[in-house]
């Protein structure tokens, strides 16, 4: 299996950027990820440098063969394994008052060791690891995205579900699609509400990538994993999140599954579960999803 190193990152999504690897569609491959700020924490013991800030989430750049703008690219998320070491910080920003995160005080960090799949939170506080990858998205047509910025291309979207086991639907608006991979977490809370993540670190993930068409009315990326489908929206404020994640959960289930809107609208108030991600990028995170048992047993996505 074919592995890409951290040697060259990118910190915007651009249809400009070189890839590191050009990988056939269904080939599994690794990428080492970059920690979000950079390569300066090697040890518990270091602290955050901003001298040594190489943000905004350094991705890694790996194009699908044949993959066409138009269509769409189905990331398989096969394993993430972090590095031994992470840190999370009480950093600026955010929907949080001052007198809770410190503002006058500067930046606070702590750093952790990640160790036989927990994080050390401290000598008796131990948290289970659920790795996700922060950053997944493929290059616009035309625009050039920080790397702190979600939306209909993916990018910075930190939602946990995109974990092992699960399938990111992207879309293609370049040749070579253009895949960016960067900003793993070894855990992280719904909110991000510290405003540096979970926690950062570096890490190894086995991807697979194949090229579909894509569906007519998808107009944001799309998440399947065993138990759920799921829809994304970003925005400020959250409630416009929160309708544009509900509105492509509403097209999927009637585009692909046949239901009736109303039916469908019916449907999810009983039983769909929603929730904001992050509260700290420029636009913030919402995810909708519906049990697949609620659904006709097809294929998600085809």
């Amino acid at each position: 299996m074919r592995t890409v190193r951290r040697d060259v990152v990118y910190r915007h999504h651009s249809r400009s950027n070189q890839p590191a690897m050009t990988v056939t569609p269904g080939e599994a491959f690794k990428v080492q990820t970059e920690l979000c700020s950079g390569p300066w924490l090697k040890s518990v013991e270091d602290r955050y440098r901003p001298e040594l800030n190489a943000g905004p989430n350094p991705t890694v750049v790996v194009a699908v063969e044949g993959a066409e703008p138009g269509e769409c690219l189905a990331v398989h998320i096969h394993d993430i394994v972090p590095e031994d070491v992470g840190y999370t910080a009480n950093s600026p920003g955010g929907v949080f008052p001052d007198w809770i995160r410190h503002a006058g005080w500067g930046i606070i960090t702590k750093t952790v060791r990640i160790r036989e799949g927990f994080v050390e939170w401290s000598d008796s506080l131990k948290l289970p690891i659920a790795p996700m990858i922060g950053v997944l998205g493929t290059a616009p047509a035309e625009e050039v995205f920080s790397n702190s910025w979600p939306g209909r291309h993916g990018g910075n979207m930190d939602i946990q579900e995109v974990r092992p086991g699960a399938t990111v639907y992207l879309p293609i608006e370049v040749p070579g699609a253009l895949l960016h991979i960067g900003d793993v977490h070894a855990i992280m809370g719904d909110g991000e509400i510290c405003g540096a993540g979970g926690i950062e670190c570096r890490g190894e993930v086995t991807l697979s990538a194949d090229v579909l068409p894509r569906p007519t009315r998808m107009r944001w990326p799309r998440i399947v994993d065993a138990t759920h489908i799921t829809t994304v929206g970003c925005a400020r404020p959250a409630e416009d999140a929160f309708r544009i994640a509900v509105e492509e959960l509403l097209y999927w289930m009637v585009d692909r599954y046949g239901f009736e809107l109303t039916e469908a609208f019916m449907l999810l108030g009983q039983v769909l579960e929603a929730r904001v991600t992050q509260f700290v990028d420029p636009l913030y995170t919402y995810v909708a999803k519906i049990r697949r048992g609620h659904l006709p047993g097809m294929a998600p996505m085809g």
